[in-house]
């Protein structure tokens, strides 16, 4: 018996099965609305469509079908939760996500994709914690073991500040790096995090020789390898900036950004651009060297961003526009997002970044692109651009945007608008009011406000801001202690440098009881505290401090042993009877044969006068390294003058000056000589120049030319040598006699 014909509905049902098997979802939703034209409003055929637009990218759609019936009264939250997360919309997707786990005929199998997805919203909206609670929710009571969430959740730490819990966590998971590139990746985060750079860049060198080995396993192309380990490429570059190798770096920012293959991971993509921008601060001085650089790393962060009314292909017009036109558009961007943006959002990048980059991965794109602005000229766009960015959430605690702010007035030369900034912005870290920065981010406002006071020539004020730096951590650092010490050495405030130095060595030498680092810290400021108490005349003081120093262990370095050598010269010339046992537990004696044809005395006045010459001005009234002084006292214990009373006084020869021979045109009272300035671009080729004109194509300049048979034209006969008449006879002249041939001179006969 002949099997029964299949019905219209089940043919089309049919087609839809071979479309989603075949992985065909273009042909699966024109399936789908053939079964809907048969039978509309059936519930399968709208649930594969939904799938279908999800699988193609076409997430509002999707979106759309799930808010109408009859698919709204469905408990499809983690489709509807998901379209939400990829449309950008964190805190709507993570109500669904609740309201889906709230309901009381939850099954289990449906609650596992739920509670992955909710930890990915919480990753996504800055809730680290919250996420590895949900992460331990999975692991404890659905009893979830993938490596995939093994992985996430080493992120989750990562991102949380709990890097230092890594290796404990890996251990308790039982996933080690070489199990994935994906865990070796993680794990190379963690490192960086805690500040173990060389550690990272073998884990992310290791990471990416496992990733080549387990992609070329499964027979993907070069590029296609290449574009799946993007991201690790991209966290190996930020380490060898972070580790001050910019070059290197470069280089690998280069290849992702401007490859054979443009990499599919936009947010990989994005990043690259911005880090290149950041580790490349020699490319963002101004002068004419770095203009077209400038210039297209502006073009490329401005790309980015979604332009008000525009969307993706309104962003991608006016990048082509800006490559073509040059620099007339740069900088438009800012003046529509200062327009647009609503207060209290950050403004929306395009298709694909906006639900993949994070709220602080977007404001520091955001800064990058404003610092752009700033050293390529165009303040007014930076100022627009800053404005944003303060009314963003975080945006007014976010220490950038103040430097920002402030750099942008300090290049307009609104000196007093910058510093009101930073004082506002230091007044306002760590006074506990919601939102309020941390202390901690007060310090590089304070450094800012310090340079622009010594740019101004105030070193008073300088001295002042460092001294009221709050952390302690920073404030007593090699580096602080040094400057404000030179500082405090230039405005002649010797006691204020001194009572610093006390209160560091203090700090360094209680920290380094528990850290063998802080020990080269120490030994730093022990010798800057003996020389200025030398300086001072306090000798005892100064040698209590070497015993300090001793004690270190920093006195058997070489800075050590210029600071003994300067103190043991000190105490010859105040405490003659102190110097031999400060100097006998370091010093080796010479043997005999080495000072059988020394002259003392002569070495003694030698080694002063050259240290004269080496030396600078001293200050202070105490027994330092004064040559004159010294110089005294030695002729004083050899009998004064009396050791020179057979001697001749040696005359010093005068040189005369030689007078200084100008270039022609130059005049030495005149700022600049009185000659031209020189000009700015003589560095470049010329072709590079503005006043470079190219010269004329040679075929176009002959491509109007007569051309044609040579001489048709009529011609002057005079100019005809052909009927030129013959020479007469009367005017040939005579033929010269033959001469009889003569001997040459020297010649052999």
């Amino acid at each position: 018996m002949a099997a029964a014909e299949a019905t219209p509905l089940e043919a089309a049902f049919e087609k839809l099965a071979t479309c989603v098997k075949n992985q065909q979802h273009k042909k699966a939703l024109k399936a789908c609305a053939d079964i809907l034209a048969l039978a509309p409003g059936d519930e399968d055929a709208l649930r594969c469509q939904v799938v279908a637009h999800m699988q193609l990218q076409e997430f509002q759609p999707a979106l759309t079908l799930l808010n109408k019936a009859p698919l709204s009264a469905l408990p499809l939250g983690f489709e509807k939760a998901y379209c939400l997360y990829r449309l950008g919309q964190i805190d709507e997707a993570l109500s669904v996500v609740a309201a889906a786990l709230a309901a009381p005929d939850l099954e289990p199998a449906a609650a596992t994709p739920l509670l992955q997805l909710q930890a990915q919203l919480e990753y996504r909206r800055g809730h680290s914690k919250d996420c590895i609670n949900t992460y331990d929710k999975l692991f404890q009571q659905y009893k979830a073991d993938s490596l995939e969430l093994k992985t996430n959740v080493l992120a989750a730490y990562v991102a949380a500040g709990l890097s230092a819990e890594l290796p404990d966590l890996m251990a308790a998971l039982k996933v080690k790096p070489r199990d994935s590139f994906e865990v070796a990746f993680n794990r190379s985060c963690g490192l960086v995090e805690a500040g173990q750079l060389g550690t990272a860049e073998g884990e992310l060198r290791m990471a990416l020789k496992t990733g080549r080995e387990t992609l070329f396993e499964e027979d993907l192309a070069e590029e296609e390898v290449e574009d799946e380990l993007g991201p690790l490429s991209c966290q190996l570059a930020y380490v060898l900036g972070r580790m001050g190798r910019p070059a290197e770096a470069a280089e690998i920012y280069d290849k992702l950004i401007r490859g054979t293959a443009t990499l599919s991971d936009e947010s990989t993509r994005a990043l690259a651009h911005s880090n290149a921008v950041a580790d490349a601060p020699h490319r963002l001085e101004p002068g004419p060297q770095n203009r077209k650089y400038i210039n297209s790393a502006t073009k490329r962060l401005e790309a980015l961003i979604e332009r008000p009314g525009g969307g993706k292909a309104a962003a991608a017009a006016a990048a082509a526009a800006g490559e073509e036109g040059g620099a007339g558009s740069v900088g438009a961007l800012a003046g529509l997002l200062a327009r647009h943006t609503p207060a209290g959002s950050l403004p929306k990048f395009v298709e694909g970044l906006e639900s993949r980059l994070g709220a602080g991965q977007k404001l520091q794109l955001l800064l990058n692109l404003g610092l752009l602005y700033q050293v390529g000229g165009r303040a007014d766009a930076a100022r627009e651009l800053v404005g944003v960015l303060a009314a963003a959430p975080g945006g007014s605690a976010d220490p950038h945007v103040a430097l920002l702010s402030a750099a942008v007035s300090l290049s307009q030369g609104k000196t007093v608008d910058a510093d009101r900034t930073l004082e506002a912005f230091i007044s306002s870290c760590g006074s506990g009011a919601p939102g309020a920065p941390p202390a901690s981010a007060a310090v590089a406002p304070s450094l800012m406000r310090a340079q622009a006071a010594l740019e101004a020539g105030n070193a008073a004020a300088a001295a002042a801001l460092l001294a009221g730096v709050r952390d302690e951590a920073v404030a007593l650092s090699g580096a602080m202690v040094a400057t404000r010490v030179a500082l405090y050495e230039q405005m002649n405030d010797p006691a204020g440098a001194e009572a610093l130095l006390d209160a560091a060595v203090s700090t360094w030498k209680a920290r380094s009881a528990s850290d063998p680092a802080a020990a080269s810290g120490l030994g730093w400021c022990l010798s800057c505290a003996i020389g200025l108490k030398l300086r001072l005349g306090k000798l005892e003081e100064a040698k209590q401090a070497f015993k300090q120093l001793q004690s270190s262990g920093a006195a058997a370095t070489a800075a050590g042993a210029a600071t003994l050598a300067r103190l043991a010269r000190a105490c010859a010339l105040a405490d003659p009877a102190s110097a031999p046992g400060l100097v006998g537990p370091h010093a080796t004696a010479p043997s005999a044969a080495t000072l059988a044809g020394l002259d003392l005395d002569a070495l003694e006045e030698g080694a002063v006068g050259g240290r004269a010459g080496a030396g600078g001005k001293v200050g202070g009234k105490g027994p330092d390294l004064a040559a004159g002084e010294l110089a005294a006292a030695a002729r004083a214990k050899r009998g004064g003058d009396a050791m020179d009373v057979d001697a001749q006084p040696k005359v010093k020869k005068s040189r005369k000056k030689r007078k200084p021979r100008y270039p022609a045109g130059y005049n030495p009272e005149v700022p600049g000589g009185g000659l031209p300035a020189p000009n700015p671009e003589r560095w470049l080729p010329k072709w590079e120049r503005a006043e470079f004109k190219k010269k004329r194509d040679k075929r176009k300049r002959e491509k109007d030319a007569v051309k044609g048979s040579q001489g048709a034209g009529k011609v002057d006969e005079d100019l005809d040598r052909s009927n030129a008449p013959a020479p007469s006879a009367a005017k040939a002249q005579p033929a010269k006699p033959m001469l009889p041939p003569q001997k040459k001179k020297g010649g052999k006969k």
